[in-house]
């Protein structure tokens, strides 16, 4: 009996020590061997507007390809008004940067507030189209602008847009520099667009966007600034009777996301998330771009005044607001300033 036990307890070392140990995962979590089922990478990505915006769709978009071309092992939930961060754009930033929360839709004014270097794009009248804009941001200047990111513990993986910003008041029609004079106008809080505004003897001031309806309502602010389709979503056309076409400083958006997260992913889910986020924004540009006759006919329907200002009106503002290019040179870098303009420059020659 002592015999057959021995010769049973070998066995069942033996048998022991040819059991498969278990698959070890990488950061994604996906099986070395293959055979186990890849671990699930859940990415939270916030945004500061609604769930109706283009934004929105094109995070949505980008969520959906992912999930499409990594077989469910990605998966992208959205939190549209940046309800993660106390519904504060600057919160949602920092919590990217912290890595409480993996993604974020950014524009390039917030992004300023890292690094005054993306201020270069909303130099006024800087880009004279969308085309342009687009080319320059998806050329090598944009990719070079994305690559600072890594400094504050993100990465860029795509640009979208806002929008070209536009100008709204309720005194009276703005065509020409003397029209603005005065006017007491809300900036978003980054300093070289309360300089801007000084330049062109407006009385800017900056509020919290929250309180801007009640104001304009109240007459205690005349005018604000916005690209149309902040404009319509909000509804400032029931406080504000004139609108400015004059494209007078570009808003682009960034797709972000926490290093250490990008980092922790595998190469190929890397080219994935890229690839998808460029096709998701490429979308979402669309969306705006296509929009914006149908928001000025829907403004217009609301008893706004619009006036579109002629190549050579803009001209008149650029040339008062010239200024804000040196006063910003040490700031934002001058050889920057440079390659902007070399690169629009480059990229208007090239759409006509």
């Amino acid at each position: 009996r002592r015999t057959c036990l021995a010769l049973a307890l070998i066995v069942v070392v033996l048998l022991a020590g040819c059991a498969k140990p278990p698959a070890e995962t990488g950061a994604t979590g996906r099986a070395a061997t293959g055979d186990a089922p890849a671990k699930t990478v859940e990415l939270k990505l916030s945004l500061i507007l609604g769930d109706n915006s283009e934004w929105y769709a094109g995070a949505k978009k980008w969520g959906d390809l992912v999930a499409e071309r990594t077989n469910g092992e990605v998966k992208v939930t959205l939190y549209p008004e940046a309800q993660l961060a106390n519904h504060s754009q600057r919160t949602e930033l920092e919590m990217v940067q912290s890595g409480a929360i993996d993604c974020s839709l950014e524009s390039n004014i917030l992004l300023s507030i890292l690094d005054q270097r993306w201020s270069v794009f909303s130099l006024p009248w800087l880009f004279p189209n969308h085309e342009v804009a687009n080319a320059v941001c998806d050329g090598p200047l944009g990719q070079k602008m994305l690559d600072t990111l890594g400094e504050k513990q993100l990465v860029g993986l795509a640009y979208g847009v806002n929008g070209f910003r536009q100008l709204t008041n309720n005194k009276r029609r703005v065509a020409m520099p003397d029209h603005i004079q005065g006017l007491k106008t809300r900036v978003p809080d980054i300093k070289m667009y309360i300089d801007l505004f000084k330049l062109l003897d407006a009385d800017p001031s900056t509020m919290n966007f929250g309180e801007l309806f009640a104001a304009l309502r109240q007459g205690t602010m005349d005018a604000q600034e916005n690209p149309l389709a902040v404009i319509a979503a909000t509804n400032l056309y029931d406080v504000q009777k004139y609108l400015s076409i004059w494209d007078y400083s570009y808003d682009c958006i960034v797709l972000c996301m926490n290093k250490s997260k990008w980092d922790g992913l595998s190469a190929e889910h890397q080219e994935i998330l890229k690839a998808a986020a460029k096709e998701a924004f490429d979308y979402q540009r669309k969306l705006i771009i296509d929009g914006e006759v149908g928001l000025k006919k829907l403004l217009a329907d609301k008893g706004m005044v619009i006036t579109v200002l002629s190549q050579g009106q803009r001209d008149a503002f650029a040339r008062k607001a010239a200024p804000i290019y040196d006063q910003y040179a040490d700031i934002i870098g001058e050889d920057l300033i440079q390659e902007f303009k070399d690169a629009v420059k480059s990229a208007a020659s090239s759409v006509e």
